[in-house]
């Protein structure tokens, strides 16, 4: 596995085992489930590699599987499990995997405890959420940063009226995963070969956040204290130039905002983060809307239309980052059909340094549980842009089967 469990997931999911129908009778499940996914994709790519060492071959394939277990016990204790891993023989690794979920629940009056590897998700945006920051990114799973490694921790859940309180403690900080070596789709020219966090990887990390629900306005302000998930990356040489990367990860505090306000067919939505410490303090966010119209066209169909704009205030020397100054738009059609199908069209602009990363996918229900998908993703003057420049000769078309049980 390119990213093994941590020590604290190991011991999570013996917490969690422990609590399961093979424990004592007392604690016999009465309720569990199990669910999962195989699949395989195929990328056809339409240019030879940028980097020298990336693999060559413009047709790459790769498995996966995934797997999701959720039971209740005597007394109210839950577990939900999510375990994930990939083949992909022509990666730099041709296994990896991650434990992304591994968690005990259980309550105590209107308190909700939950222990073990969280998977939480913060924001309301669509294309990047700049104030979820509890789980780190994998970019090596899907560049697009929609994928995150488990984090271990715990949170305690407090439900008032209309607020929920939500108090997290977290420890062993994960480190960014990104492409590398043999792999496309590669952000930095080199790998990261060293990882150093401010006062030690252990080191706690606390956040605190409290949702409200006013009517069809939906209010979340956050505090997070503790390693950064963005890593700064100092350049390391040898004796042939650029031999890798040492990424940094700086204490900070984060301060955010979320607000999401439904007017009939439409939704308003914003993000708003204050970040100090580290390399740089700095203001950032995003704000965006989306509106439907059912039954598009006379059609069966439902068309869903949005468009979000980025900003932020980081200096020239602070981690590279996507959606700095950026205008993300987009489309997805639900056909409502007996098949599930939808298609979509996103395409996210840089203000600044003017390229362009246009994605469109498709799928469809095949053969009653199964999903057959197709994408299609072309970066535009990407030389202009760092954050795009690895990707300049990775468009490629990408083809999905996922079975589904």
């Amino acid at each position: 596995m390119r990213q093994a469990p941590t020590p604290a997931g190991w011991l999570a999911c013996a917490a969690m085992l422990s609590l399961t129908p093979a424990a004592p009778a007392a604690h016999a499940a009465h309720a569990a489930s199990l669910r999962g996914a195989v699949g395989g994709e195929a990328r056809v790519y339409a240019d030879a590699p940028a980097f020298a060492d990336q693999d060559r071959d413009r047709t790459q394939g790769s498995a996966y599987v995934s797997l999701n277990a959720s039971g209740q016990a005597q007394g109210g204790v839950r577990f939900d499990l999510d375990l994930f891993g990939r083949l992909a023989p022509r990666g730099s690794h041709e296994a990896s995997g991650d434990v992304r979920q591994a968690t005990v629940r259980w309550d105590s009056g209107k308190t909700e405890w939950k222990l073990g590897v969280l998977a939480e998700t913060w924001g309301v945006l669509e294309a990047w959420n700049p104030v979820d920051i509890i789980n780190q990114r994998d970019l090596a799973e899907d560049f697009q940063g929609d994928v995150k490694l488990g984090q271990p921790g715990a949170v305690a859940n407090l439900q008032l009226q209309n607020t929920l309180l939500s108090f997290y403690a977290t420890t062993y900080a994960r480190g960014r995963r990104y492409a590398e070596d043999e792999d496309r789709l590669r952000a930095l020219p080199a790998p990261i070969v060293e990882e150093a966090f401010e006062r030690g990887r252990w080191a706690p990390g606390l956040a605190m956040r409290a949702k409200f629900r006013l009517g069809s306005l939906d209010l979340a302000v956050s505090q997070y204290a503790g390693p950064s998930r963005e890593p700064v990356l100092q350049p390391l040489a040898g004796r042939n130039g650029l031999r890798g990367f040492r990424a940094v990860y700086e204490r900070i505090g984060q301060t955010g905002l979320e607000a999401q306000y439904v007017a009939g067919d439409s939704v308003f939505k914003a993000e708003l983060i204050h970040q100090q410490g580290g390399t740089d303090d700095f203001w950032g966010g995003g704000v965006g809307m989306e509106t439907g119209f059912s039954k598009f066209a006379g059609g069966a169909g439902d068309l869903a239309l949005y468009a979000e704009y980025y900003a932020d205030t980081r200096s020239a020397d602070a981690p590279l980052t996507p959606f700095q100054r950026d205008v993300f738009i987009g489309a997805r059609y639900t056909c409502n059909d007996a098949h599930d199908t939808v298609l979509e069209l996103r395409s996210t602009y840089d203000l600044q340094r003017h390229s362009n990363l246009l994605d469109a996918r498709a799928q469809r229900r095949v053969f009653g549980d199964a999903v057959l998908s197709l994408s299609l993703i072309k970066a535009f003057d990407a030389q202009r842009d760092p954050a795009l420049r690895g990707f300049e000769r990775d468009t490629h078309m990408k083809i999905g089967f996922a079975w589904y049980f």
